[in-house]
């Protein structure tokens, strides 16, 4: 194996033909596979996985925050403030495995025996509606003069944001839940308008519906499983998503061409 395709990370994190146990992949992988082929493949098949991004505290805090205060919504069987600010009658969902669901280590799974693939991924909280349905929601920390109250309002429209909301939906409808085909962002948009900082920030908070699709995801195992069968990088750089090429495939291939 060439010295820029040298794995960097342990073999249980590598994908490999004819494993005993299902290879995992998360919501993340999903999405990587989604936005880049060959980046997938570097990362899943050959094990170059990119040096992790700086933790994002304020939005890991927001999330402690919230959960907090839906594990409350949950205890009392009433809907958040926000939910009943917006009209809407929908309230924490009650199971014996809503923590190992919200957890980023094991989340909610699904076994795709066909392809030997565990599909997992942890989400930030569910929801039950009037009729019934659960109701996938995802929490956002950010920081934007203008409100945010619509999918427009979101960078990309939210396409990404989108998908991980059906990923959860889908993974809830394979382990038998009827599920609803709406999901919500939970936004907390920083409030720089004050006329000073002072000991508490000031956050805007505002709830983005989306309409969830979650058939594409029936076929992920199958078009994943056939990128993994290659014993070579896909051909393909650009981004099914955004039909540019990515940037980060084009940066390796530049550092290749140049051997800096």
């Amino acid at each position: 194996m060439s010295y820029e395709y040298r794995p960097i990370v342990g073999q249980n994190y590598r994908y490999e033909k004819d494993r005993d146990k299902p290879f995992k992949l998360s919501r993340s992988k999903i999405e990587l596979f989604i936005n880049c082929q060959r980046c997938f493949y570097r990362e899943v098949k050959l094990g170059l996985r990119k040096p992790p991004s700086p933790g994002w505290a304020i939005n890991s805090a927001v999330d402690a925050l919230l959960k907090k205060e839906m594990d409350h919504c949950r205890k009392e069987d009433r809907p958040h403030a926000l939910f009943e600010e917006s009209g809407l009658n929908i309230k924490p969902f009650k199971h014996d495995d809503i923590e190992k669901w919200q957890n980023s280590f094991s989340g909610i799974q699904y076994i795709d025996e066909k392809h030997n693939f565990l599909f997992y991924g942890g989400v930030d909280d569910i929801m039950i509606d009037e009729n019934g349905k659960l109701v996938v929601i995802d929490f956002k920390a950010t920081a934007k003069k203008s409100e945010i109250l619509s999918t427009s309002d979101v960078w990309n429209n939210g396409e990404s944001y989108k998908r991980q909301l059906e990923i959860y939906s889908w993974l809830l409808k394979k382990n038998g839940f009827d599920v609803s085909s709406t999901g919500y962002l939970m936004y907390y948009n920083g409030d720089a308008s004050k006329p000073y900082l002072g000991q508490e920030m000031y956050f805007r908070r505002t709830l983005v519906p989306f309409n969830l699709k979650t058939d594409w995801m029936n076929l992920a195992g199958e078009n994943i499983h056939k990128v993994l069968q290659r014993d070579s990088l896909p051909e393909h750089i650009s981004s099914e998503v955004n039909d540019i090429d990515c940037h980060q495939c084009r940066y390796i291939d530049i550092v290749q061409k140049n051997k800096w």
